[in-house]
């Protein structure tokens, strides 16, 4: 049976059908389905390119090909610093392909938004196994296979991304190589980093920005405002389904309402006074469902207890980058896919 789309809680706008991720064993159409003005005639849409891209410099060792699909003066972000150029990201991406040479990468998702005259914003939600045979920031070698999910939020404009944010579910990748959360987080505090990402709390009483009644935007700001922010933990139950499922950071699954609100909880313990900030939100109609994506970061200071355990020093600023893909079926959540790394905000509060 079809998901419904017809008893949405949002309006969606009319745009150009583009190129299926989810349960789609098919080949991709070879004609051009919007228009990509700049962008090499092979993509046939914006999520095409993006997950064409993506294989060929990742499984393909297409790795020079950045050259032709990064900016020269790209900007990237994490958790773990600034990267800038596109010399820099072909040399994290040899590191990378070294450090886990048996590595694959698959596509869970990818939603997007704009335009080929203002720029292209995808939000790709994917995953990958490989064998830790390396030593890694983390610790040492163990040899042992790891699942690993990430999410990578691009802009791009002629067939080049200059702006990404980047997060990877390194703390499931950590326990399940072995290795101790809490040393794995002091070794990558020890580090230097050349430029440090820096978010700021927001300021009290700042303008946000007013967003259309009905939209997928502000259908996704309610959701996050009203658990995250206010606490309405009780409330859950309005935007999930009863049997809804939840995948996140660390490896860690949950179904149900209790069990998504404890999780809810337990992510809250960590950072006490955290206040979510949304940072984009686009979306895909996809195989099944309709799927909303939204970057967001978690502002606030270190606690003990909750996902991040009890050992971190208190009251330490923190913050936790994530992505959120969210399928629907109806005026409901079904499934959601959210992707933070536990270590990189571990490791702020050990510094």
């Amino acid at each position: 049976m079809q998901p419904s789309i017809t008893d949405l809680p949002f309006e969606l706008p009319d745009r150009p059908r583009v190129r299926r991720v989810r349960k789609c064993n098919t080949t991709p159409s070879r004609e051009r389905t919007q228009p990509m003005q700049g962008f090499e005639d092979r993509f046939t849409d914006i999520v095409d390119y993006i997950v064409r891209i993506t294989d060929e410099i990742w499984q393909d060792r297409a790795v020079g090909y950045i050259h032709d699909t990064y900016d020269a003066n790209c900007v990237i972000y994490s958790s773990y610093g600034v990267t800038r150029t596109a010399d820099a990201v072909v040399k994290s991406t040899i590191a990378g392909i070294v450090d886990a040479p048996d590595s694959d990468t698959n596509h869970l998702n990818v939603a997007w938004d704009g335009n080929e005259t203002d720029g292209f914003y995808t939000a790709h939600l994917g995953f990958g196994f490989a064998t830790n045979i390396a030593p890694t920031d983390y610790g040492d070698a163990t040899g042992r296979r790891y699942f690993l999910r990430f999410a990578a939020d691009c802009i791009s404009a002629a067939n080049k991304i200059h702006t990404e944010w980047l997060v990877r579910d390194n703390g499931a990748m950590v326990r399940q190589i072995g290795l101790d959360l809490d040393e794995a987080a002091q070794r990558v505090a020890e580090k230097d980093i050349d430029e440090p990402y820096i978010i700021m709390p927001p300021v009290p009483g700042a303008e946000q920005e007013e967003l259309k009644l009905s939209s997928v935007e502000s259908w996704a700001h309610e959701l996050f405002n009203v658990l995250w922010n206010e606490r309405r933990f009780d409330k859950v139950g309005k935007f999930y389904a009863p049997n809804a499922i939840v995948h996140s950071g660390g490896g860690r699954t949950v179904q149900g309402i209790p069990a998504i609100s404890n999780l809810q909880l337990s992510i809250l313990a960590s950072i006490p006074d955290g206040k979510m900030q949304i940072e984009n939100v686009c979306w895909s109609d996809e195989t099944d469902g309709i799927i909303v994506a939204v970057r967001w970061v978690l502002v606030g200071t270190s606690g003990r207890g909750g996902i991040l355990g009890h050992k971190l020093p208190v009251g330490r600023p923190v913050f936790m980058m994530g992505s959120s893909h969210l399928r629907l079926d109806g005026p409901r959540v079904v499934e959601e896919c959210t992707v933070f790394d536990e270590v990189a905000v571990m490791a702020m509060a050990y510094r």
